[in-house]
């Protein structure tokens, strides 16, 4: 999770600060308020806790057109708007497919392309992304 442009995690709750949320249930809210939890940080002490997109997209665009301060969003987004960033989380996305699945064709295709060392390099070159364990299987189901 990526907290963007540049402003450190103890000042989110500045009220000079707003910030563009992402919806509710969302992975980035979710760890947002984890965060904020941990910190002992009330949601009600950030300026537009309330306020939410539904994509990274939209966050950089409020943030990029200044109607709100700080975006939940990825790496490669904050990039893309020439945004800065502030990482607060590392987030590993895992795979489950099940046994009974692993024969079927479009399993394959999607395991023999993440599996590659293309993939792992493309991914790995984009901005926030680490990609030595993509591919691996850490358990059989």
């Amino acid at each position: 999770m990526t907290i963007f442009p540049l402003v450190p995690q103890k000042d989110i709750a500045n009220k000079n600060i707003c910030l563009i949320n992402r919806e509710h249930g969302a992975a980035l809210r979710v760890l947002l308020d984890d965060e904020l939890q941990k910190a002992a940080i009330p949601v009600t002490e950030i300026i537009g806790y309330t306020n939410e997109v539904s994509t990274h997209l939209e966050g950089a665009l409020m943030v990029g057109s200044k109607v709100a301060d700080i975006a939940l969003g990825f790496h490669a987004i904050a990039d893309a708007f020439n945004l800065g960033f502030v990482p607060v989380a590392k987030v590993r996305c895992d795979l489950v497919v099940s046994d009974d699945m692993l024969d079927h064709l479009i399993v394959k295709v999607v395991l023999d392309t993440i599996t590659s060392g293309a993939f792992r390099r493309e991914l790995g070159a984009l901005p926030g992304y680490e990609s030595s364990q993509t591919g691996k299987i850490i358990a059989s189901l």
